[in-house]
């Protein structure tokens, strides 16, 4: 289970999902937002997820569905990122510039998103690459 690379790429994408959903840091620039309900729910979705990551581990057994629930958890990322930097567009903070500098932290909490939909697409890739294995071997038989 844990052997196989895209076993940890799925637990790489939770991590980062869950420190990007349980760390105080990115929800502060959400404040501001003239919506009260974008900062909870993107929140929830991306604890959500990293539960989600973590339990696709757990279907290495059944590779078809494992890949499906993959593309599921994408989808799911790039829902929370809509809602996410939607909400620091709304805010007016999504800028990463200012008079002193780039501001670094903005820049990690913008990026993690963006760093666990790249894991999970790593994922994806080794299951693909795991059902052709398999597919070929079938054919060797």
């Amino acid at each position: 289970m844990i052997q196989r690379i895209q076993s940890v790429y799925l637990l790489l994408a939770g991590l980062v999902l869950l420190w990007l959903g349980l760390t105080p840091g990115p929800w502060h620039l959400l404040e501001s937002a003239p919506h009260a309900w974008i900062g909870p729910v993107a929140r929830g979705l991306s604890v959500l997820l990293a539960l989600g990551a973590v339990v696709i581990i757990f279907q290495y057994r059944r590779l078809e569905r494992q890949r499906t629930l993959v593309v599921f958890e994408q989808v799911g990322v790039l829902l929370m990122a809509v809602v996410y930097l939607g909400g620091l567009y709304l805010s007016g903070m999504l800028g990463v510039r200012s008079e002193s500098g780039i501001l670094w932290d903005r820049v990690l909490w913008i990026g993690l998103p963006v760093l666990a939909y790249l894991l999970l697409w790593l994922a994806r890739r080794g299951i693909e690459r795991d059902i052709a294995l398999i597919r070929s071997m079938d054919r060797l038989r």
